[in-house]
């Protein structure tokens, strides 16, 4: 910390002296400049490459034009996939994410990324600027080595602490983010959704862990992923590293990614995660060449890039367009799995008028005692009694889910809990729109997003029997109002099972006092548009 701090003054200090000859690099790129690599550099253009029948991809998607889907539900395989793939990669890697953390599993995946680097294959990483406080050397080093290339979306002009002051300074625009998530492999197979890398994700973590959903891709919407890439990788808001950071000698570097490389085995060997990973099913039965895909037709949805600059928004499309459409399609029945959701006064208007349509409506959200950002729960507590009032059914998370079950794997500690990260809508029981995007004010209108329409019965059923699993009485809370609704006395009540008995709570359950009061002095707050 005294370090950052110091780096922080430091930084002020050189930034006040080279202000007015250097402007930040946000300001001065012009919107044709394209930071794209030299065209002998390539092979092959990632979005241009001819895909490699692997994976067991066959030749159905020739013959139909259907794309081949594996719902990757379990953190552990999730894991697995992402590392399995970046093994076989045999002449692109290209990753976009909001975060990509330096814990468990990040160094592994760093060091995978490093071995593939090491035998040719050209890496390519975009991430958010958002997470990258404190990791100015590793992400100097990491950009330094031949055969990798980093970039750093709608990048803060300030590295150090001082970066904060610009929430203050230019919020309109360092409070628009990149959240997509995105892993391409020559451009043959993909895997989106919700997951980021990080131990909260993968179940590396013994204290905590999100509950999520990705799709394994293969097939022709790979090539629609890959150049859904190129369009933000050759963004004027994709900075290249080397234009943050003095570029350090090349024989420094090498000997620093040896070390990291060094100390990730050392740091990864002191954990239980390999372990977990060695007797996770996916390992122990099926590699990616084995997985039942499920063929059908599908089509991907994102953000411009440019939709961070709010003078730009007008003239470019965007996600929420799209998912409005998705969801007012819906005939029959709608499944909305969303951690933070937060509809606003005209999504409460847009639920009520499609109740009055017949359409059934289930909604699947983190409780206050699960969630890990209380101030979303705020801008949801405050529409739950009209949403139930109007028909919708309610269901949130419990923080015990699936705990006892996943202790199995000697990783979660007792006392761990779980949080709902997936971002997931099923429509009519057979489509099934799985992405980065939550339903709340802040991906409809500040974060870039992306996701994929999948047309097919069989996927939407299994997402379907997952949320089955997770609303069960013993993971979940189902709301219900009970009292006189002519007395206008209906109150909410949380239903749910423990030790086998049913259980009624007339407030948030396991929440806490400090929870409550964050909740309370939120509540007083103007920021749900930032929600």
């Amino acid at each position: 910390m005294l370090k950052l701090l110091f780096q922080s003054v430091l930084e002020l200090f050189q930034k006040l002296i080279g202000f007015f000859i250097n402007r930040p690099t946000y300001n001065t790129m012009k919107k044709n400049i394209s930071f794209s690599l030299a065209k002998s550099s390539l092979a092959k253009s990632s979005a241009g490459m001819e895909g490699r029948n692997k994976a067991g991809a066959g030749d159905a998607d020739k013959d139909t034009g259907f794309s081949g889907f594996y719902l990757l539900e379990s953190n552990l395989d999730a894991f697995l996939a992402r590392y399995e793939l970046i093994e076989s990669a045999e002449q692109t890697l290209d990753l976009q994410y909001y975060y990509f953390h330096g814990d468990t599993s990040g160094k592994l995946i760093a060091r995978a990324l490093i071995k593939a680097a090491n035998r040719n294959v050209r890496v390519r990483l975009l991430l958010d600027d958002i997470e990258t406080l404190g990791a100015d050397e590793s992400v100097r080093i990491l950009n330094a080595h031949p055969g990798i290339e980093l970039r750093l979306f709608n990048p803060f002009y300030f590295r150090g602490l001082l970066r904060y002051i610009e929430f203050i300074t230019d919020l309109s625009r360092v409070g628009r983010r990149m959240h997509n998530k995105a892993l391409i492999v020559d451009n043959s197979e993909a895997i989106i959704g919700g997951r980021n890398i990080g131990d909260n994700y993968f179940s590396a973590n013994p204290e905590f862990f999100f509950l999520d959903i990705d799709l394994l891709s293969t097939g022709p919407v790979v090539n629609d992923i890959s150049m859904g890439f190129d369009e933000y990788w050759n963004s004027r808001w994709a900075v290249p590293v080397e234009n943050l950071y003095a570029r350090p000698d090349k024989k420094y570097a090498l000997k620093k990614i040896k070390k990291y490389l060094q100390r990730y085995v050392q740091d990864v060997k002191q954990v239980d995660f390999e372990q977990a990973l060695a007797l996770s099913d996916f390992k122990k039965n099926r590699g990616l060449a084995e997985l039942p895909y499920i063929w059908a037709s599908a089509q991907l949805f994102y953000d411009a890039p440019s939709k961070i600059d709010k003078k730009n928004q007008p003239d470019h499309r965007q996600l929420k367009t799209n998912l409005r459409e998705i969801l007012n399609s819906a005939e029959h029945s709608l499944t909305i799995i969303s951690p933070y959701f937060v509809p606003g006064v005209q999504g409460l208007k847009w639920f009520v008028q499609m109740r009055s349509k017949g359409i059934e409506i289930n909604v699947f959200t983190n409780s206050l005692a699960a969630t890990d950002v209380v101030a979303v729960h705020t801008g949801y507590a405050r529409y739950r009694q009209q949403l139930l009032a109007a028909g919708v059914n309610l269901y949130e998370l419990k923080p015990s889910a699936y705990v006892r079950d996943r202790n199995k794997l000697k990783v979660l500690r007792p006392g761990s809990r779980s949080s709902l990260h997936a971002k997931t809508v099923v429509i009519d029981s057979c489509r099934v729109f799985i992405g980065s995007p939550n339903l709340d004010p802040r991906s409809s209108n500040l974060n870039t997003e992306m996701g994929l329409l999948v047309n097919n019965k069989a996927l939407a059923n299994q997402v379907l029997q997952l949320f089955s699993g997770i609303t069960m009485m013993h993971n979940s809370y189902h709301l219900r109002l009970e009292g006189s609704a002519s007395a206008r006395a209906e109150k909410i009540v949380w239903h749910t099972e423990e030790a086998g008995k049913n259980v009624r709570y007339l407030v948030d359950p396991q929440a806490g006092f400090w929870r409550k009061l964050s909740v309370f002095i939120y509540r007083l707050l103007p920021v749900e548009e930032l929600l």
